[in-house]
């Protein structure tokens, strides 16, 4: 279990026998999920720890303003939205569903913060985490200006996704997709298809696939 522990981004440079001393005084949950079961929801308090034991997982994000959905499928996933544990909104941002049979390992937040938080490991992996996350969102920013309507819709998807690779399942409307980015809903289209014939994504009815959003923000 201990060697499972140390791959987790919240133990990263600790040894076997530091996990060990460590989660000796640390209630650990284990749960075992069938294909389809949900792990948590969007909306729902984030109030502990869960990492990925096994399994792949897929997110949903539900924007009921923006009226657009984007599913993502996260086969590497590890740990499940650990910088909303603190912070102004303390919620999950998706709902997670295993797409295959999975397992779970979660701690709860006030164990984190009595126990886990004492280890100056712990706590520079935990500032890691959220440095991270917060480094994504500044080079979004000065990766794509907004110069381009191609640009406008990478940097959509982007700021909308856990990880900026792989597969993006999206429904949204031409029009609303326009509205959202300050274009009009002809310049979208153009845009649209002229990725669909690059063979970068696939338009269905109301919305479009992302064959790998790492692809598509690199042309």
């Amino acid at each position: 279990m201990f060697e499972r522990l140390l791959q987790l981004p919240l133990f990263q440079g600790m040894s076997t026998q530091e996990v060990s001393d460590v989660m000796s005084h640390v209630r650990l949950d284990f749960v075992n999920y069938h294909q389809g079961d949900e792990i948590v929801m969007q909306g729902e308090g984030c109030r502990k720890l869960i990492y990925i034991i096994s399994g792949a997982v897929m997110a949903e994000h539900r924007n009921a303003d923006l009226h657009f959905t984007l599913t993502e499928h996260l086969p590497d996933l590890k740990v499940i939205e650990p910088y909303n544990l603190f912070g102004m909104y303390q919620t999950y941002s998706h709902t997670y569903t295993f797409v295959t049979e999975g397992s779970t390992l979660s701690i709860d937040k006030h164990v984190v913060l009595s126990q886990l938080m004492t280890n100056n490991i712990v706590k520079i992996n935990m500032m890691n985490i959220a440095c991270n996350k917060y480094q994504q969102t500044q080079r979004l920013l000065c990766h794509y200006p907004d110069d381009s309507v191609r640009h406008k819709i990478v940097k959509f998807i982007l700021s909308h996704s856990i990880v900026p690779k792989g597969r993006k399942d999206v429904q949204i409307k031409m029009t609303d997709l326009a509205d959202i980015i300050h274009e009009t809903r002809l310049n979208v289209s153009i845009i649209l298809n002229e990725m669909q014939e690059q063979g970068l994504i696939t338009k269905q009815r109301g919305g479009f696939i992302i064959h790998d959003l790492q692809t598509l923000s690199r042309e």
